[in-house]
């Protein structure tokens, strides 16, 4: 079709209007922000629920509005020592144009864990912006043992109530699910967790673990990016992904309910304009639309666990279900007396293999046994918790001869054939001759002595000093001279140290934590000693473990909530940890896990033994690090 001159004309008349409109958005756009800077900076603090339950996680949101919100300094983190610990924080900012406005506000999120039940404030919060305070209203919180409902507290801000009025139930959800409900005691049920979406989630986290009180847990390692794939549900289009995937092993029968798991996610919604014109796909952009913020709770899990059966019950069984093999090998089959030997004894398996007991041996009487080195190694990355547990001990042959060791028997509960099985390794013969010399020898093993002396003590030779004659000092080689000299440079330096010293304790969460954690692990410590000297057990190793791994979390910056064993390890081993502390501490965390959920109760001896042994696994740590 052809145009005539007029024609074209026009038409470059119109297109420049076109663009003449699009400079006039983007003019009025900037105007808008610049009518923004007019307003004043404000400041407001609220909690996601008043009432909190003991050891749950919450939220304290400080948010500033207005146009200086993005240039005013963050507020201080108020300190709640008193009642909670700190966990971690986060930060939004939203921007908003309603009635040719521009509404703006930067919210800092802050994680704590209620660590102390009963009533408490939290304080103002302030910020100081060119030369003006600008303050917030103290909370009143109130922290009750169990778990506290879920009552969530909105802002008094326009912009949060209208993301709550925002039902997303239909397009976000979470889900769990199980691969059974009916199991036996210690056998283990896999959940999943997964979050189902039909709109843009741009960000989330877990911010409250269901209370697994009377279980073991274990975590499966999943994809730092999670997977996302298609889903219909309901003749809906969904994405979805797993962010969480755990085994409960369940430690006594009945019925059991899991509670839901919490999550916080940001949601990105655009805004939609009711009539369409040519600035359509410009307002539709993104940058124009908000942000709003989801909690999700997943179904309660409900399982019906079983009894173990009483028939068949081996004497030995000491409660592992699953799957398992047992093999025992030396490292050597012809040794001389007093030369050392090493006995390992590996159980591997599917199950549970963290509660799976020292083997008993059946030795002769000539020969000496020292207390084995336990490791472990744990798979979390197929469809089951599977893994193995070596014992290696180091036996010391004392008299010449034929010796056997006698078969080393272990007993569990078969899940595929709902019948117990005593498994048992071949016997051992060791042929032993008589040693030349009267050391021992253990170059090749670990043991708790490398070389033991036999038949005589070690004589030590003590020197006697001379004898010095003082004949007078000089008054500028005193001791008090050289106080009087450097006391001045010594006392500005400490100021000035100490001055510095509370500016990071003030700026910097990290250093923060970090100074406070040795502070915090006694605190628990001494809060474990009252429930040892009341003979709880329970209530003693759960104490213990939070001093243990909040130490851990306190001084690496790192939330302790949902902090395993293997992490701990990562981090100490990361930060150049010797094996031999990481290994007392790691064992002291698994003996705390152990006991917790052990059929039989440990005495106070034990648990005083127990208490000195983690009290210096802390000290020997701190050092370290």
């Amino acid at each position: 079709m052809n145009l005539t001159h007029r024609q074209l004309v026009r038409a470059r008349e119109n297109f420049g209007m076109l663009r003449i409109g699009q400079l006039a958005v983007y003019a009025l756009f900037l105007t808008t922000v610049s009518q923004a800077a007019a307003q004043d900076l404000q400041i407001s603090s609220y909690v996601n629920s008043s009432v909190i339950g003991l050891n749950q996680q919450f939220e304290l949101s400080v948010e500033l509005s207005g146009s200086d919100a993005n240039s005013a300094p963050q507020p201080d983190v108020p300190n709640l020592d008193a009642f909670a610990s700190y966990v971690g924080s986060g930060t939004s900012t939203s921007m908003e144009l309603i009635n040719g406005r521009m509404s703006v506000s930067k919210t800092y999120t802050h994680h704590f864990i209620a660590t102390q039940a009963g009533t408490f404030e939290i304080p103002s919060v302030s910020v100081t912006y060119r030369g003006k305070t600008y303050t917030s209203d103290p909370i009143k919180v109130q922290v009750q043992k169990g778990r506290a409902p879920s009552n969530r507290r909105s802002p008094a801000t326009g912009r949060r109530r209208q993301s709550q009025s925002e039902d997303l139930s239909n397009t976000l959800f979470l889900k769990a699910t199980v691969d059974k409900s009916r199991v036996y005691q210690n056998e283990a049920v896999t959940i999943t967790y997964k979050i189902y979406t039909a709109v843009n989630v741009s960000n989330y986290g877990i911010s409250q673990l269901p209370n697994t009180v009377g279980f073991w847990t274990e975590d499966f390692e999943l994809p730092k990016r999670p997977r996302l794939y298609d889903q219909v549900v309901d003749g809906r289009q969904f994405k979805v992904a797993e962010i969480k995937k755990v085994a409960i092993f369940p430690q006594g029968p009945g019925e059991k309910t899991l509670d839901p798991l919490e999550i916080e996610c940001e949601v990105q919604l655009r805004r939609q304009r009711s009539n369409r014109d040519i600035f359509d796909n410009f307002f539709n952009d993104p940058f124009f639309g908000r942000t709003v913020r989801r909690t999700l709770r997943s179904n309660p899990i409900k399982i019906d666990v079983l009894p173990l059966p009483d028939r068949g019950k081996p004497v030995n069984f000491s409660g592992a279900v699953g799957t398992y093999s047992i093999a025992a090998t030396v490292d050597k089959e012809q040794v001389k007396t007093n030369e050392a030997v090493a006995l390992k004894i590996v159980i591997s398996g599917s199950g549970n293999v963290k509660i799976v007991p020292e083997p008993q041996l059946n030795l002769p009487a000539d020969f000496e046994v020292y207390d084995p080195k336990i490791t472990e190694k744990i798979s979390r990355n197929g469809a089951a918790i599977s893994g193995s547990r070596t014992f290696e001990h180091v036996l010391i042959p004392r008299f010449p001869g034929h010796q056997t060791i006698k078969p080393i028997s272990f007993s569990y509960f078969d899940i595929t054939s709902k019948s117990y099985k005593v498994l048992q390794t071949a016997p051992i013969d060791i042929q032993v001759a008589k040693g030349d010399d009267q050391f021992v020898s253990a170059a090749t093993v670990n043991s708790k002595e490398d070389v033991k002396f036999i038949g005589q003590d070690i004589r030590f030779i003590q020197m006697r000093l001379p004898e010095f004659e003082r004949r007078g000092i000089v008054f500028y080689k005193r001791a008090w001279f050289f106080v009087l000299l450097f006391a001045p440079m010594l006392l500005s330096g400490m100021a000035l140290g100490y001055r510095r010293h509370l500016d990071k304790l003030s700026g910097n969460v990290a250093y923060a934590r970090n100074r406070k954690a040795n502070k915090m692990a006694m605190q628990r410590l001494r809060k474990a000693r009252q429930f040892m000297t009341r003979n709880q057990q329970q209530e003693f190793y759960g104490e213990v473990s939070n001093a243990l791994l909040g130490f851990v979390g306190d001084k690496f910056n790192v939330a302790a909530a949902g902090l395993i064993a293997d992490q701990v390890d990562e981090v100490l081993k990361s930060s150049g940890v010797g094996q031999e502390v990481r290994s007392a501490y790691l064992g002291c965390l698994h003996n705390c896990d152990y006991q917790r959920f052990a059929a039989s109760d440990s005495n106070n001896g034990e648990m005083k033994a127990f208490y000195e042994k983690a009290k210096q696994a802390l000290i020997t740590l701190d050092r370290e690090i």
